[in-house]
């Protein structure tokens, strides 16, 4: 079911035909037939991976569906249903609950490659019925791996692993064990944040491995995955985006031990734990410095280390810039309500206390819609959003901008400044 890549420059075609002509339903349908047969006779789950599914122009807010809603909205247009999405629905590579239905969403234009597309579809498939699963949909940020010593010793785990890959799988034990030494260190260093680690990779760190195992071809998979180790130092932020690397990887080596180890999962298991059962390695308990010392040559730890030591001052300027910018200079504050959103985890930057760091985003809750291009916002634990102003905010305005960053207010509410200069979003009497 993967070994039609020769129909990608025919679907690149059929697709510019198409949107010249104002359909890309056609297109659409193509695509919704790959996924289905991509999904087929699956077993990584035992629920039925291919579903409800939208294609959404995050522009038009046009979508293509491939089954009806239960109001009417979507009318049929060749194979494909299609009409405009509700302003309400936040538009994201996700899953949503729209008219009593789950949904996967994947923004169009889909990726012309083959299998990144189809990798896409099965990792927003993955969390369509996760819920169904008993796999919860927890989404923490890493912060520590906006640490100096968090990435060394993430990067060095990815070695770690990248050596264990290459090898046969009889021959891994030793190098399995050494990148769970390197994670116990984080372990160690970052005890209050560590276990955010588990909860993403038994989100999104499941629904990647399932974009990769069910959307590439079998004999390309162990080549992306040295692809996205290698690109992980690259990474401008690992908080948000670990586990689309360790998700993939570390159950791809499970995999080739034990191909249906997936149906043995819940939201209480972790990776170390599983390399522990199917591999037999011992887990890594107390002082573990004299083993990272003894290994650490052989992951290219020397050289790891001395970029990052090179990274970090450049990150402690951008520290300063967001801090000054969000805590000595006026900011409008806002109290989420019921909020969706949608943002980019690739480019989160951690602030440490004062929360993280959103360069884009859209926000969606009670009291309106907030979009961020570029000038980023700031958010407390998920409870508080912070947004650089550099203009004084006149009385009874609807809607605000600021650098980089619009705010529309729904009818009921309103923008208050305090004494000290700051301002916040309040509902009016």
């Amino acid at each position: 079911m993967k070994t039609i890549l020769f129909i990608v420059p025919c679907l690149a075609a059929i697709c510019c035909q198409a949107q010249n002509k104002d359909t890309v339903s056609v297109v659409a349908a193509q695509y919704f037939k790959e996924a289905q047969r991509a999904a087929k006779n699956q077993t990584t789950w035992n629920k039925a991976l291919y579903g409800p599914t939208l294609f959404v122009n995050p522009q038009s807010r046009m979508v293509w569906a491939n089954m009806p809603d239960t109001q009417g909205v979507l009318k049929p247009d060749g194979n494909v249903y299609k009409g405009i999405l509700p302003n309400d629905i936040i538009i994201a590579n996700t899953a949503i609950n729209w008219q009593g239905k789950k949904w996967s969403v994947i923004l169009w234009p889909l990726p012309q490659n083959h299998d990144e597309r189809l990798n896409l579809v099965m990792h927003e498939s993955f969390h369509r019925i996760q819920g169904d699963l008993g796999l919860r949909d927890n989404s923490p940020t890493i912060n520590h791996l906006a640490t100096m010593d968090g990435r060394i010793y993430f990067l060095l785990e990815l070695q770690a692993l990248k050596t264990a890959l290459a090898k046969p799988v009889s021959e891994r034990k030793a190098d399995l064990a050494n990148a769970l030494v390197f994670r116990e260190k984080r372990h160690q260093l970052f005890p209050a944040t560590f276990g955010n680690e588990r909860l993403l990779e038994m989100n999104e760190g499941l629904a990647e491995y399932t974009g990769v195992m069910l959307g590439r071809q079998k004999d390309s998979i162990r080549e992306h995955l040295y692809g996205i180790i290698n690109g992980a130092d690259k990474t401008k932020s690992l908080i948000r985006s670990m586990a689309y690397v360790t998700g993939p990887v570390y159950g791809y080596l499970l995999y080739q031990k034990a191909p249906q180890w997936t149906l043995q999962v819940d939201s209480n298991s972790s990776f170390p734990a599983l390399i522990s059962k199917y591999y037999r390695v011992d887990l890594p308990q107390g002082d573990i410095d004299a083993k990272i010392s003894a290994c650490l040559k052989l992951y290219n730890g020397d050289a790891i280390i001395a970029s990052e030591k090179l990274k970090e001052a450049e990150h402690q300027q951008v520290v300063q810039q967001y801090t000054e910018l969000f805590t000595r200079k006026p900011v409008l504050t806002i109290t989420p309500v019921n909020m969706n959103i949608g943002f980019n985890p690739s480019n989160l930057f951690d602030l440490g206390d004062y929360g993280t760091v959103y360069p884009t985003a859209e926000v969606k809750d009670a009291w309106g819609q907030l979009e961020v291009a570029e000038g980023g916002m700031l958010m407390k634990d998920w409870k508080l959003i912070y947004l650089p102003i550099s203009d004084e905010i006149k009385p009874g305005e609807s809607q605000i901008a600021g650098a980089g960053w619009k705010l529309t207010l729904n009818s009921g509410w309103k923008i208050e400044k305090d004494g000290s200069g700051n301002y916040k979003v309040v509902k009016t009497n």
